[in-house]
């Protein structure tokens, strides 16, 4: 059985076969962090050991031989002068990979961003990291634009509205502002509010 609290209230009891499915896979424990290591390219490619090391919170040289239990299954490649892994299966997918041209409000602690190496200046301008990933493990909400931390953001609920803020770390061009103010609009009709949206311009006080 699974079991959770419900806020104020007693225990709530659940059938594990609805959540989990009538079987669980089983898997011997190296094969089980083969397939870790295999899931982690698959969304964080390509990244470096240190990297996965942080993410799976071992040292360097644990995630060095992560990496290299895989054998032929991943491949080594340069990005920004630097050399990194990826699946052997998805290097040609990344080779044709572009910016996509689209922005989204990431929430706090979103995982892609808990992922993302903190030393990749095209994931995050180094002299903005201590604005998304903030002292006591906080993760600040992102503005993703392109792939690229490009700001952080904050929502308030009052009443019936919902004041959303967005700082850009830099200025924007005018596509990624329309597409900033429809995802905030996405997110009062799924809240059953109305938007007010405000703009914390580079050159006006940041929210953290």
């Amino acid at each position: 059985m699974l079991r959770a609290r419900r806020p104020r209230a007693g225990a709530v009891h659940h059938a594990e076969h609805l959540w989990v499915g009538d079987r669980l896979a089983t898997w011997e424990p190296e094969e089980a962090l083969r397939e870790v290591t295999r899931r982690f390219l698959a969304t964080y490619a390509p990244a470096t050991a240190e990297d996965l090391a942080r993410w799976w919170g071992v040292g360097p040289a644990r995630a060095h031989r992560m990496l290299a239990a895989l054998g032929d299954d991943i491949v080594q490649v340069w990005l920004d002068e630097r050399p990194r892994w990826a699946l052997a299966r998805d290097v040609e997918h990344l080779a044709r990979a572009a910016p996509p041209g689209v922005v989204r409000l990431l929430p706090a602690f979103d995982p892609w961003v808990a992922g993302a190496s903190r030393a990749e200046p095209a994931a995050l301008e180094p002299r903005y990291r201590e604005r998304v990933f903030r002292p006591q493990g906080w993760i600040s909400p992102v503005l993703l634009l392109d792939g690229r931390m490009a700001g952080v953001w904050a929502y308030t609920r009052r009443g019936r509205r919902l004041r959303v803020e967005v700082e850009p770390f830099d200025g924007l061009p005018a596509w990624a502002r329309e597409q900033i103010e429809a995802e905030a609009q996405r997110l009062a009709v799924f809240l059953g509010s109305q938007l007010d949206l405000h703009w914390h311009l580079p050159s006006s006080p940041s929210l953290t």
